[in-house]
């Protein structure tokens, strides 16, 4: 389901890897955004359209406080790009696109996303740093595809950011993806996607809207060998309402809550299986070392699966699971990141 690169970008990519391969790689180049207009750019999307398609090294553009109303595209031809904020107490980005989702296949399910995004990631070599991603979009009494960021391409970190929504928050769609110390807000599959992702240290909150529960996450992993899923490292589950863990948007699904921090908010079965329709039978939904009053597995359901130390290890893992070829130590180190 993920978007496959041209011949040309695939080149590109080996080049970069081959030239980042030596380590942690500086920032050549920093430019700014003001509202107000003290900086280089005012506009967001201006920052970035500036940055020459098929750049190789990192550029920042750093976004001053405020609140910039404007939908943001990273195309795929322009990588190795840093947003940067002043904190996401601080630097918002929102817009209020929305549509009802119909779910007539995957395909449509996503192709809605896009539409709805406020913040679209689609380059691989991304990092996002003390920012808020938000969708306006706030009828809770009828929740509908309102999307804060989708992202799209490979090897992208994400560094203390927030993302607020409702329904369809955060589609971690397609790539290698690391999210630390970062916040989600939403209610129905508000982070969702085929993503190959650890979120270490995160937040995730549900909201109270006319929808009577809700799913933390919806994972599309569709084949037993894809390599994508899932994975909540040290994380908090919160919020005003009641929620599943996840529901089963591939057949193989693949979700991992490990040592994390569960409020009184999760419903007793944990997990559905939805869409797969197997009845959990190649699904991989997991909970290992988790604490709280919501996890408590003594009615999660039958087929929720008890992994053994070494899946667990290699799934929590950041070297195994989405840092095999060690992208994360060849990004520029300022951002947080330290290998395990």
């Amino acid at each position: 389901m993920c978007k496959l690169h041209s011949l040309f970008f695939l080149l590109f990519s080996i080049f970069s890897y081959i030239k980042l391969s030596k380590g942690s790689q500086p920032i050549s180049k920093t430019i700014t955004v003001d509202l107000n207009g003290l900086a280089d750019f005012n506009t967001i999307q201006d920052a970035i359209n500036s940055i020459p398609d098929s750049n190789n090294e990192w550029i920042k553009i750093h976004i001053n406080q405020g609140t910039y109303t404007e939908k943001v595209t990273i195309p795929y031809q322009k990588s190795y790009i840093i947003l940067e904020g002043d904190g996401s107490n601080e630097t918002f980005i929102q817009w209020g696109d929305h549509e009802p989702i119909i779910r007539p296949d995957l395909d449509a399910d996503i192709k809605i996303s896009w539409n709805t995004a406020t913040f679209l990631s689609l380059a691989d070599n991304v990092i996002l740093s003390a920012l808020t991603f938000k969708n306006t979009y706030q009828d809770l009494d009828n929740p509908q595809n309102a999307v804060a960021a989708l992202i799209n391409g490979d090897k992208t970190s994400v560094y203390g950011c927030s993302f607020i929504g409702i329904q369809d928050t955060l589609s971690d769609l397609c790539g290698r993806h690391y999210f630390r110390d970062c916040s989600v807000e939403g209610i129905v599959d508000f982070i969702f996607g085929y993503g190959q992702s650890i979120y270490e240290g995160c937040t995730l909150n549900t909201v109270s809207s006319g929808v009577p529960v809700g799913y933390v996450t919806a994972q599309g992993r569709q084949q037993s060998n894809d390599p994508n899923g899932f994975v909540f490292k040290n994380c908090h589950i919160g919020g005003s309402a009641e929620a599943y863990l996840g529901r089963g948007w591939g057949n193989y699904s693949r979700v991992l809550f490990y040592q994390t921090y569960m409020e009184n908010i999760i419903v007793p079965k944990g997990w559905i299986d939805w869409r797969a329709g197997y009845g959990g039978n190649f699904t991989t939904f997991a909970e290992s070392d988790c604490i709280g009053p919501g996890s408590n597995t003594s009615g999660r359901v039958k087929w929720e699966k008890e992994l053994s130390d070494d899946d667990v290890k290699k799934l929590t893992s950041i070297s195994t699971f989405i840092n095999s070829d060690n992208w994360l130590d060849q990004q520029p180190n300022d951002y947080g990141y330290t290998s395990d």
